[in-house]
């Protein structure tokens, strides 16, 4: 994470999807969010994920305000049976308990109504969205700026996605890739926000094989093949836990190489 913010990220999102927040024992999120603030030492804010059972997910919450991070990042609750209205009404609590400024990371669920009705929350600063749909996103971005005009949208599917949803009205993307890539990543976002259409659509080619490769076997890659990139720069990368699975031999090799062309 000293990494990160030594290359000029300004948001950390530790304990997300690929900080594996799933598997993480309420002990260890409070050990990955102590590093990040220790990391960070001001010069970026800290915005932790939380997706655990309600009774835990509150407690990290108030942990979080105790520890002194800048926000909460209300992740999607993975249940066979969760409804829209019900993850709505999970990220209320949670949201409640911390008091903290909250971004809330819509993936699946909640349906886009719910979501709108959430943002307009006076915790809610953000929106990570990580569906594919862009005209549904652009619309659901209309539809939230009649009632909350501040709210700063971003794009929740890295690079590749990032040009479009720029255009529908994100400002900002969150990236795996930016773990071994951070000056990739954040060029890329400079050169959206300065309207330079040639150099994103090369800087977005130029992700897009890592890219593929995290959304082989049905993304079962995505977070894998960042933790083999980032073992190739020399990084604290590491293997997963289960259910999910490391890369295969090809897949390990591709990672490398990949990792190596984007650094290059």
């Amino acid at each position: 994470m000293r990494f990160l913010v030594e290359a000029g990220a300004t948001v950390l999102y530790p304990a997300g999807n690929t900080g594996e927040v799933m598997s993480l024992a309420p002990e260890e999120w409070t050990t990955v969010v102590e590093a990040a603030l220790e990391a960070a030492d001001g010069r970026a804010a800290v915005v932790p994920g939380v997706c655990h059972e309600l009774p835990v997910a509150v407690g990290l919450a108030q942990r979080a305000r105790t520890l002194g991070v800048d926000g909460l990042l209300l992740m999607p609750r993975v249940q066979p049976y969760a409804d829209s209205s019900g993850i709505v009404e999970y990220w209320r609590r949670v949201a409640d308990a911390g008091g903290l400024p909250v971004v809330a990371y819509r993936r699946g669920l909640p349906r886009d109504d719910d979501l709108v009705d959430f943002v307009t929350d006076e915790l809610v600063v953000g929106c990570k969205y990580a569906g594919r749909d862009v005209a549904e996103f652009t619309t659901t971005v209309a539809t939230a700026a009649d009632r909350r005009a501040d709210l700063v949208w971003t794009c929740g599917l890295a690079e590749r996605y990032a040009p479009a949803y720029w255009a529908a009205g994100a400002r900002g993307f969150t990236s795996g890739l930016a773990n071994f890539a951070p000056r990739v990543s954040l060029e890329l976002y400079g050169a959206l926000a300065q309207g330079a259409a040639s150099r994103v659509e090369e800087l977005r080619r130029a992700c897009v094989p890592f890219e593929e490769l995290r959304a082989r076997h049905g993304d079962a890659f995505n977070v894998p093949a960042v933790k083999r990139a980032m073992d190739a720069m020399g990084l604290a990368g590491g293997a997963v836990r289960p259910p999910l699975r490391d890369l295969d031999e090809p897949g390990r090799d591709d990672a490398a190489r990949l990792a190596n062309q984007l650094v290059d």
